[in-house]
């Protein structure tokens, strides 16, 4: 059995393979959510990217000893840091690139350490505030219970997941939209502790390449499962409603043990986890500042534009990476 109080490698490239699929997320699509996205099938296979990492997150915190009112405090301190600082860079973004107005890039600044702005999308880290809000009185039973507490939230994840799906055959839309993300803790709580349960799991007597096809199987599947409910029925891309799905689920918990199990790959992304969180801080202002939604037309447009923005983004971050005031800004 793996030891949960030690960071493993599969962790550190899960958090890279998750951001580039993030990274996907905002290259293969449209500006409107009734657009056609550019590469469907890359922007649905990319979707299990967030709840991979609320998974290596709830793995990383739950396997601590303890969870005490210090290390929040770090942790809530860390978190207000990096917003202030992006929202300010957002700001001055808006001020010397958008061209907009002292007081509109106030506004926009505001507006990005909030994360209500699609330029800096830090939209989780409000989830994470309620998450260790909720360990600080919550810690020792989860980690005691994790399986029950797993298999309770999952449960009202399918619960949600069927008030949808009888919503939209009645002509509805799903019931997930009523809640902003960042506050759809059902579902945040849920992979942030299935995370952790699965990292816990002994995989001394699976077959590697049982889960391999498993993980392929579940992708092309959960591909054609969102498209034909989110495009087909609903007639919009956007399928971020749909991560309380039981296949979909399933397929993060296999993309999660097939890293677990990949000793090879693994150790590959685990390489250029050092400027994950940088480059993941700069994609997006690349993504407004060359409009790479309005200009990129078609699949293969669409994958250029993730793989340049991904190796742009990377290599900027580790070269900001060497320099001692600007590494602080991208530091969490």
């Amino acid at each position: 059995m793996n030891n949960p109080r030690t960071r493993e490698v599969y962790l550190d490239a899960l958090k890279t393979f998750a951001l580039l699929l993030v990274f996907a997320l905002h290259t293969q699509r449209g500006v409107e959510v009734t657009d056609p996205c550019h590469n469907a099938v890359f922007f649905y296979a990319a979707r299990c990217g967030m709840p991979l990492f609320f998974m290596v997150n709830g793995s990383l915190i739950l396997r601590k000893k303890e969870f005490t009112f210090p290390y929040y405090k770090k942790k809530l301190l860390g978190i207000l840091r990096v917003l202030c600082i992006w929202g300010a860079v957002t700001a001055v973004y808006k001020l010397a690139v958008a061209r907009v107005g002292f007081f509109s890039a106030l506004k926009e600044g505001v507006k990005g350490a909030l994360a209500y702005t699609d330029v800096v999308n830090l939209w989780f880290f409000y989830s994470f505030i309620l998450i260790y809000t909720l360990l600080l009185v919550a810690f020792p039973f989860i980690r005691k219970h994790i399986w029950k507490v797993t298999a309770g939230l999952g449960a009202l994840c399918a619960l949600v997941d069927a008030a949808s799906l009888i919503s939209i055959a009645g002509g509805g839309f799903f019931v997930q939209a009523m809640v902003t993300q960042r506050l759809r803790l059902w579902t945040w709580v849920f992979y942030f502790c299935l995370g952790y349960a699965l990292s816990t799991v002994d995989l001394g007597r699976i077959k590697a390449p049982l889960i391999y096809a498993g993980a392929a199987a579940l992708t092309a599947a959960c591909v054609a499962l969102q498209y034909h409910v989110c495009w087909n029925l609903t007639g919009q891309m956007e399928s971020n409603y749909m991560y309380d799905n039981a296949l979909i689920i399933l397929w993060c918990a296999f993309v999660f043990l097939a890293f677990r199990k990949g000793g090879r790959v693994s150790a590959f992304f685990a390489r250029f986890v050092g400027p994950s969180f940088g480059a993941f801080l700069l994609h997006s202002y690349f993504i407004d500042a060359f409009h790479l939604r309005y200009i990129v037309r078609g699949p293969w447009q669409a994958f250029l534009s993730w793989a340049l923005l991904s190796a742009g983004s990377w290599a900027l971050s580790w070269i900001a990476g060497k320099i001692p005031v600007v590494r602080e800004a991208f530091r969490y």
